[in-house]
């Protein structure tokens, strides 16, 4: 038997934790209650009321990490996407090339990982981030700052809108690959 957590429930399903709570606490979803009082989901026990629900299971029993690359330069975006063509039946890459545009396509992709150009013209990496980081659902997506600009300030701001990890161009891709490893990986 497999267990895990709501917050993986959550992300295999797709909803968010809470949704996930209130199935276990209305007896939709059986769920093991630890001493200090985090609920354990059986897998498989998700699996299947996912299937009474006619949901797609395909996506609950190998789900791709979804990445949004956010970047004003058509050339940065493609030279990311580059970057994981390798692991292409592991990853399922979006791109957006400003601001506002990765705000709509954060709430239609629900991305688990972010990669965020900090400066572009129509709004600012930093604010994306704060949104992100401000909004119950979507604070635990990672974000990665990526930017040109080897500035302290930028990034000590970058740091205080809540980015998961900082990079400057141009970029150390094995370093940069193995940061979202890092956060492809199950908690």
């Amino acid at each position: 038997m497999e267990f895990i957590t709501t917050s993986q429930a959550s992300k295999l399903c797709g909803v968010g934790r809470t949704t996930i709570a209130k199935w276990v606490d209305a007896g939709r979803v059986q769920a093991y209650l630890t001493p200090g009082g985090h609920r354990k989901i059986n897998k498989a026990d998700l699996i299947g009321f996912m299937e009474e629900q006619h949901a797609v299971t395909d996506r609950i029993v190998k789900q791709k990490t979804r990445i949004l690359i956010v970047d004003d330069n058509s050339d940065d975006i493609e030279l990311l996407k580059a970057a994981f063509m390798v692991g292409g039946d592991r990853y399922e890459i979006h791109t957006a090339d400003g601001g506002f545009q990765a705000i709509y396509k954060i709430g239609a992709v629900k991305p688990h990982v972010v990669i965020l150009d900090l400066v572009m013209p129509d709004m600012d990496g930093f604010e994306v981030c704060a949104n992100i980081k401000n909004s119950p659902e979507t604070k635990m997506i990672k974000v990665i700052a990526v930017t040109a600009f080897n500035d302290l300030q930028k990034k000590q701001k970058a740091h205080e809108c809540g980015v998961d990890a900082y990079f400057t161009k141009p970029l150390n891709l094995k370093a940069f690959v193995n940061k979202i490893l890092d956060f492809s990986e199950p908690e």
